[in-house]
């Protein structure tokens, strides 16, 4: 097994969010795409946004299509929407 190569990183400066929305290539068939909370603070760890819970969960692609679609949807949720509390 390789190590993880990146393949799309993407900073996102909306508001008071400062996030960073990463898709990395961990094997031939296997892609992770997660949201990091950026800020110095870190005041947005462990909330929820666009179904992910940031610093925490991935969602996973078999193919490069896919994780390029999961690192878009990403985006888009870091742009518009805002963290909520998990609980």
């Amino acid at each position: 097994m390789s190590a993880p190569t990146i393949v799309a990183q993407r900073p996102v400066f909306h508001g008071d969010k400062q996030l960073t929305v990463s898709t990395i290539r961990i094997a031939a068939d296997y892609y992770d795409t997660v949201i990091f909370d950026a800020s110095p603070d870190k005041r947005h760890r462990g909330m929820l946004l666009g179904g992910y819970v940031i610093d925490s969960s991935s969602k996973r692609a078999l193919d490069r299509e896919a994780a390029m679609e999961n690192h878009r949807e990403a985006l888009i949720a870091a742009r518009e929407e805002t963290p909520r509390r998990t609980s």
